[in-house]
């Protein structure tokens, strides 16, 4: 019985064993492939290639120049406006006008004030040299009067004259002297005289150029060359010298203003060329070089300040996003690797390459 037992035992474990199998096989069937499916590694050859160290910095167009164009008059009635936005002008275009009829009148009256002080200057001028002459003339009668004195007064020593001839001579050359002094006098006078006329005549040509000015002003000319990006007046408005007219930028001019980390800043010079792309569509591609690598680092972003000049393209404008890359180094016969084959440990980059041999993965 108890042998019957043990292989009773037996045979239910060897059942039991068989049923098991057979769930096994069960199952492999039920699942197909993917109870025994393994996991399928991508393996690529490497290849050798050129590759670049680049610096990318994002950053909108700039237009270098970028000018608000005010009118010098406040109060005045914009008469006429010549532009729009979107024009191009050239410098010195006239962009608005202004009333100017006052200031066409007080320019007039300053220029007839100033040609009347001119006037001036010459009949002082004229006075002065007919008082020149007048000196001139008294200094040789008084010469002449000094000298008859002297002549008579040796004759009247000698008893040649009389007395009374001495005396006569002697008051007509103190006559000649007193005539003399008083012209100089004169002279002096006029000369003072021509000193103001010359005063007052630079005054009014100083008013005169000012009133001139003045009138200038009613006409608002372009101060550079390039577009108008905006207008903000229009006629019949009243002009003020604290609102813009206008807003004028230099198309031809533009510049990336780019933020650059500062451990990039050994690695970046001027006259490096630049890759420039629109964001939006990376088809536009433009050119670029650095100007100007500015060595102190902004304090709140800790970045390097770098300018780009670019080179004007059709479809490069003011306000373009765009991106920037900066190569600081390059090979033409690198190593290269995907990068979804790249992992990380420790912060180190790893990958795995197949044994051509044993066809066993090498870390």
């Amino acid at each position: 019985d108890g042998a019957s037992e043990t292989s009773t035992g037996a045979d239910a474990s060897e059942t039991a064993t068989t049923k098991a199998d057979k769930a096994d096989d069960s199952r492999g069937v039920q699942g197909g492939r993917d109870a025994k499916r393994e996991t399928l590694v991508v393996v690529e050859p490497l290849k050798v290639g050129p590759v670049r160290d680049q610096v990318v910095v994002s950053s909108r167009v700039e237009t270098r120049t970028n000018v608000q164009v005010f009118p010098k008059l406040s109060g005045l009635h914009i008469t006429a406006v010549r532009v729009e936005e979107g024009d191009r002008v050239e410098a010195g275009d006239i962009l608005m006008s202004l009333y100017e009829t006052d200031l066409a009148l007080a320019e007039q009256t300053a220029r007839a004030n100033r040609d009347q002080a001119l006037k001036d200057v010459e009949r002082a001028e004229l006075t002065l040299e007919e008082d020149s002459r007048r000196v001139t003339r008294a200094e040789r009668q008084v010469l002449k009067a000094a000298a008859d004195l002297a002549r008579l007064e040796g004759l009247g020593a000698e008893g040649l004259v009389t007395r009374q001839e001495v005396d006569d001579q002697r008051l007509t050359a103190e006559t000649f002297q007193d005539d003399f002094d008083l012209t100089e006098f004169a002279s002096r006078g006029s000369k003072i005289a021509l000193e103001l006329a010359k005063i007052n005549a630079a005054r009014a040509e100083i008013e005169w150029e000012q009133a001139r000015t003045q009138l200038g002003h009613t006409i608002v000319r372009a101060p550079i060359s390039g577009v108008i990006a905006e207008r903000d007046c229009d006629v019949g408005e009243l002009s003020s010298v604290s609102m813009p007219a206008f807003r004028m930028v230099d198309t031809e001019d533009l510049i990336l203003n780019l933020r650059v980390p500062h451990d990039a800043l050994g690695e970046i010079a001027v006259g490096q060329p630049v890759d420039v792309r629109a964001v939006t569509d990376a088809d536009q591609r433009f050119v670029g070089v650095v100007r100007t690598v500015n060595p102190v680092l902004d304090e709140d972003s800790g970045a390097v300040r770098v300018i780009v000049d670019l080179t004007a393209a059709p479809r490069l404008v003011p306000g373009l996003f765009c991106e920037a890359r900066i190569t600081t180094s390059s090979r033409d016969d690198a190593l290269l690797v995907s990068k979804r084959a790249v992992m990380y440990e420790d912060d180190q980059p790893v990958i795995f390459a197949i044994d051509g041999e044993d066809k066993s993965a090498v870390k």
